[in-house]
């Protein structure tokens, strides 16, 4: 019995963690049955849209209590907004995130949202209906950023609607490697949520739709501590392999993305909205806590690599920011633009790339720009001959 017992609290579950969620008005059976993923757009006052903490890619940072104000109600997307603002004036790692959120926030309201966020009514009280955004929170974030900037009331969001029982953690993997693949933070939290949404009988602290639901990072590091979860060290069988298929990973590099959920929240939150390399933040675990903020930092601000790390292990100081010239930061930045464009080849996708370069900048900087490019391009011609 008690081994059936045990089999049970291990299961693979495919149920999903919607109990909370209800139709919208006019909602039936039958209607629901036949809207599925091909919903409606409507568009929706960012007042009225509530946005799921424990989704993989996490926007919103940690900072000063940002993220844990708004999220348990206790500051509006407006505060949250103006607060963020303010403190990414003396945070050159939160402004860098601020800046490319308002570029999209303004290429939005000028160009029209080209694809739109998804999401299911949910009725919070009789009547009160809100929307849940399954996928599009940085949609979100950067249309309530230009708003307060351009003091505007309350933007609308073009959402997709989609039925309660589609929200799910892996439709917001799928969707949100479509727009933009997930990083090294966003693959640990999307590994993490899988192996919680498969797990039966979770304690009850992390009831996502309990009074007092954990944050996300509670939740997500849980699986940090496997056998409080099951009662054993292994996970479930077949879990890997199936979760492995979802991820297109090895488990050894599943696991070795687990282990970035050590890092303090805040930590994660700079590394991932500067898209850190998994390879990168795993030398930055080798070093003591105590090193890891200030690390992660240097590797935003200097462009440190794997090897820049070892070197500060080592008790090397490694490059100073003297010696990382302007032109080596440049140059490393256009192998990171290489490596993320390989597989962008229509004229469509390299068109994209231009309307995202061009968001924010006058004829004048785009014109400086171009001839920049231009020089750029001959010269790499010219080490091209010199490798025949």
């Amino acid at each position: 019995m008690a081994q059936k017992s045990q089999d049970k609290k291990t299961a693979i579950s495919r149920r999903r963690k919607t109990d909370t969620l209800r139709q919208a008005p006019g909602q039936t059976a039958a209607t629901t049955a036949g809207r599925r993923s091909a919903g409606r757009i409507a568009s929706v006052p960012l007042s009225k849209i509530i946005l799921d903490r424990f989704q993989p890619r996490p926007v919103l940072p940690s900072t000063d209590g940002l993220r844990e104000d708004f999220f348990s109600g206790n500051a509006d997307w407006k505060k949250t907004v103006t607060k963020w603002i303010k403190l990414a004036e003396e945070d050159y790692a939160l402004a860098g995130q601020v800046q490319g959120l308002l570029a999209m926030g303004k290429s939005i309201a000028e160009l029209n949202q080209i694809e739109p966020a998804s999401g299911a009514w949910v009725e919070l009280s009789p009547g009160d209906f809100r929307m849940m955004l399954s996928t599009g929170e940085r949609r979100f974030w950067s249309l309530a950023l230009a708003a307060v900037v351009d003091k505007r009331e309350d933007p609308q969001l073009e959402v997709q609607e989609i039925q309660p029982d589609e929200m799910g953690i892996e439709r917001q993997i799928v969707e949100n490697e479509s727009a933009m693949p997930l990083t090294a933070i966003g693959k640990a939290r999307a590994i993490a949520g899988l192996i919680l949404d498969r797990l039966e009988d979770l304690p009850p602290e992390l009831d996502r739709n309990s009074e007092n639901p954990p944050t996300d990072n509670e939740y997500f590091c849980s699986v940090l501590d496997l056998e409080r979860l099951t009662g054993s060290k292994y996970m479930p069988r077949g879990m890997w392999e199936e979760i492995g298929e979802i991820m297109d990973m090895e488990r050894s590099y599943m696991t070795l993305h687990l282990d970035l959920l050590k890092l303090p929240v805040e930590v994660q939150h700079l590394a991932d909205s500067n898209n850190v390399p998994e390879k990168v933040l795993r030398e930055v675990l080798k070093l003591s806590p105590a090193q890891w903020e200030k690390a992660v930092r240097l590797v935003i601000t200097e462009d440190l690599s794997a090897s820049d790390i070892k070197k500060l292990k080592k008790g090397s100081k490694g490059p100073s920011p003297k010696e990382v010239t302007r032109a080596v930061k440049a140059g490393r930045r256009m192998k990171a633009f290489w490596k993320e464009s390989k597989a962008i080849s229509t004229d469509t996708e390299i068109g994209k790339i231009a309307t995202e370069f061009a968001v924010g900048q006058d004829k004048e900087d785009l014109e400086k720009a171009i001839d920049k490019l231009e020089k750029f391009v001959d010269q790499l011609r010219l080490r091209v001959e010199g490798m025949e």
